[in-house]
């Protein structure tokens, strides 16, 4: 297949990928599954996998951009009028999350597909993001009112420790798996513990959703800085 062939491809996949996550989230939702808020995080941590999509099968940073890039008007429009119940239904109109992640990833691919960083770190930064932050929210969502307010936005204990522990598993598989400097277990955990802690303390201290911009872009660089 050639590379325009195998861009195309990816493009597709990636939309159906993406629709597919956020109607299934949706159906799920109006079958009372999930409520609001599970949906919204089930979509973050699914949509997060399209990464791996874009590393697989795109060459041309253009190309690449094309489904973040249309993502920000998307879900920009979609927070405005209501449009996707399963990602806007309940959430704080102030909170926007769901605008704030595609940038990161236009910025991450742009940063990756033209040399700055390999695409692997930013597959680090994204899926640090999607576990971690949308785990947290779950787990922290269930400890309701035991959760202390931090500048906006109420964190627990548990949900911090998700973070933390999501970050880590993440951070750990990306480095084992193409990290041929710390790739050895023991260095491959010092790094991953870095990242995860960082990673936490970017979440915890970030408010109004803009934790989908300060986490993934803090991984990336400060792995791409100090462990490359």
């Amino acid at each position: 297949m050639s590379p325009a062939a195998l861009d195309a491809l990816g493009l597709a996949a990636s939309y159906a990928f993406v629709f597919g996550f956020i109607g299934g989230a949706t159906l799920l939702m109006r079958r009372h599954v999930l409520g609001a808020s599970a949906a919204r995080k089930v979509i973050h941590i699914g949509v997060a996998h399209w990464w791996l999509i874009a590393m697989a099968t795109m060459g041309d940073a253009w190309v690449a951009s094309i489904g973040p890039a249309s993502f920000i008007a998307i879900n920009a429009l979609a927070l405005r009028f209501r449009l996707l119940p399963a990602m806007d239904e309940g959430a704080d109109k102030r909170n926007l999350g769901t605008v704030y992640f595609p940038i990161s990833l236009l910025v991450l691919v742009n940063l990756c597909w033209r040399g700055v960083m390999p695409a692997w770190v930013g597959g680090i930064a994204v899926l640090v993001l999607g576990w971690g932050d949308g785990l947290a929210a779950l787990v922290g969502e269930r400890n309701g009112a035991h959760g202390a307010r931090i500048w906006g936005g109420r964190k627990s204990a548990a949900g911090t420790i998700v973070m933390f522990a999501a970050s880590f598993i993440v951070t750990l598989a990306f480095t084992l798996i193409f990290n041929s400097r710390h790739g050895a277990l023991l260095p491959a955990i010092g790094v991953s513990s870095v990242i995860a802690t960082a990673a936490t303390v970017v979440e915890l201290f970030t408010p109004f959703g803009i934790d989908n911009l300060t986490v993934p872009l803090a991984a990336a660089a400060l792995y791409a800085g100090v462990f490359m």
